[in-house]
């Protein structure tokens, strides 16, 4: 039995093969606070390849007398419903839930009745009580449900720090997440974390280069700043020229309007940054200033080219639904972003109106309508409905040249980790593999006279795993009726971040359909089932893509830089039988992770 286990599950990227980016640092700091065991990390590895009814039996094995969570939007739903099966099983379990999910208006969290106390803010000062089975009873005979976040004054590492005490192990050749600073001087009305903490706390330099060099030393190749702006700290350049010789990978957001000259851009670039994330926004000034932002758009795109004359691939920020904005001001930032060469990497997203923010509290006065459920989308934004500002992020993805939002991109390699062949005429029963990620090839001569033992299996894969992807891939050698992909994606899924999130912009959720079939297919039947699902046709060799949007399946091994210049124009509609061919292709061809 373990006394504490601490638990953060991660998001689901589009692709089996990108990484889920789920560090369990919270986990390690509060973990490294409260002096618990080291064995109260729930493995990384797990957390992030087990499937629902493999993490829930884990953790009963494990038997924990008490449990802690960390909440982000994109894991919420699956985490209460991890809870509620435990409460189920162990109603004693003491639960603890805290992270940014946490906040005193988030109601409908407050309410779960699967966790006994919530913490809001920075964890670390309530760590060994709210950690501790006795201590915590204690507090909860109080009847708190709540507890407010503590205002701190000192940098983060005043804690102990996971990776140095042994918390925490940088996987070989991995990346870490590193907090050189919290707190943001920034007044974003849109942004809760600056409420609880609105001063910055800088760990200096020199600090922040030991523990570099530590983490380099334990086997870290790439660091992630979490620091909320990198670049604001007033000995940048010191930080800067000491990272210069370390030969590792940085990621981090900054302000690239603080950036006036190739001096700063070219310390980021020999300091290892690779690409930094630049929040434009709007290219509205007026906006950015009423909602607390600041800065000058101009400003912000000349600081985001130096970056890009440096080597650093600058990855572009704007929202829409910006109280007071214009989907104009969106698409003329599209525009100017393409005529100055930044608009390689552009993220556009549709406002998010979070809990503990001056955004929600204010959002009638402001004119903003939002849901109330994770990812919080807006709804309306003054005389923009969420319609108008989807139609606007249509736009601004043709300007720029690709797609705002790719479709996830199925697993149809001929080998996966517990994949799951069935084949309907077999009637073939048992259990089938629990994982976070799950493939079921289906393969069948004709699907359509096999759709009721079809409908069943994927019911069963979604009841095992309901929060998790799957990829159901018919491989099928005769054209069967569309229908059958109809009531495929008819099957009820649960009311999630993901699924929410789908629907907002029209791609597939939880569930991911494709279609295997041979070359002979009848191309009219392709081109229809390829409008609805990923459809693909199996080739030996390399050969023209058969037009109307379905795909190519190749078999055997093949020379990619070759196929890269071949299929240049659509290279997301080649697939690959080798999975390691598949995995190049999607991370160095497509850039997914």
């Amino acid at each position: 039995m373990y006394t504490v286990q601490l638990i953060q599950l991660p998001l689901h990227p589009s692709s089996a093969w990108e990484p889920t980016g789920n560090i369990p640092l919270a986990s390690g700091l509060l973990a490294a606070a409260a002096l618990l065991p080291v064995e109260s990390i729930f493995p990384e590895e797990l957390l992030n390849s087990l499937g629902d009814r493999a993490l829930l039996e884990e953790l009963k094995r494990r038997d924990p007398e008490l449990l802690g969570v960390t909440l982000y939007l994109w894991n919420k739903d699956r985490t209460l419903h991890l809870l509620r099966g435990l409460k189920q099983w162990k109603p004693e379990l003491l639960i603890v839930a805290g992270g940014p999910e946490v906040t005193s208006d988030n109601d409908v969290l407050l309410t779960s009745t699967s966790v006994d106390l919530f913490v809001a803010g920075e964890g670390e000062s309530y760590a060994r009580d709210v950690l501790s089975p006795v201590k915590l009873r204690e507090i909860l005979a109080t009847g708190t449900k709540l507890l407010g976040p503590v205002v701190d004054t000192d940098p983060p590492d005043r804690w102990p720090d996971p990776y140095e005490t042994g918390y925490l192990a940088p996987p070989a050749g991995g990346s870490v997440h590193i907090e050189s600073q919290r707190g943001c001087q920034c007044l974003c009305s849109y942004c809760a974390y600056r409420r609880t903490s609105p001063v910055p706390r800088i760990v200096p330099a020199e600090k922040v280069l030991k523990k570099i060099r530590m983490l380099h030393e334990k086997g870290a190749d790439e660091l992630v700043f979490l620091d909320p702006t990198f670049n604001s700290r007033p000995d940048l350049m010191v930080l800067l020229k000491g990272m210069s010789n370390m030969n590792i990978d940085c990621f981090a957001e900054v302000r690239s309007d603080l950036i006036k000259s190739s001096v700063t851009s070219n310390a980021l670039a020999k300091a290892g940054f690779i690409s930094l994330e630049v929040g434009l926004q709007t290219m509205s000034r007026k906006v950015l200033h009423s909602v607390g932002r600041g800065g000058n758009p101009i400003s912000i795109l000349n600081g985001a080219s130096l970056l890009k004359e440096s080597g650093i691939t600058p990855i572009i920020d704007l929202i829409l639904g910006l109280p007071g904005d214009d989907p104009g001001n969106i698409e003329q930032a599209a525009t100017e972003l393409v005529s100055s060469g930044l608009h390689e990497q552009v993220q556009t997203f549709c406002l998010s109106v979070l809990p503990g923010t001056d955004l929600k509290a204010n959002a009638e006065a402001l004119g903003i309508e939002f849901d109330n459920m994770p990812p919080y989308s807006v709804t309306r934004s003054g005389s923009y409905s969420l319609e108008n500002l989807l139609q606007t992020r249509e736009k601004v993805s043709d300007i720029l040249g690709y797609d705002a939002d790719p479709p996830p991109r199925p697993v149809l390699t001929d080998t996966f980790p517990e994949m799951e062949i069935f084949i309907p005429q077999k009637n073939e029963k048992h259990m089938s593999p629990s994982v976070r990620h799950g493939v079921l090839r289906i393969v069948a001569d004709d699907p359509w006279v096999h759709r009721e033992a079809i409908l069943n299996k994927v019911r069963i894969r979604r009841d095992c795993d309901p929060y998790c992807p799957l990829d159901v891939v018919i491989q099928s050698r005769e054209c069967f009726p569309l229908d059958l992909i109809d009531m495929l994606n008819e099957l009820s899924e649960p009311d999630c971040y993901t699924g929410r999130k789908s629907e907002i912009y029209q791609v597939p959720g939880l569930l991911r359909l494709a279609v295997i079939m041979p070359r002979t297919a009848n191309p009219g039947w392709l081109s229809k089932c390829s409008d609805l699902v990923v459809t693909v046709v199996e080739a030996e060799s390399p050969v023209s893509l058969p037009g109307g949007g379905t795909g190519l399946l190749l078999k055997g091994t093949h020379d990619l830089s070759r196929l890269s210049a071949l299929y240049s124009q659509a290279p997301h509609l080649v697939f690959f039988a080798e999975q390691e061919l598949e995995i190049l292709w999607s991370l160095e061809v497509l850039g997914l992770g």
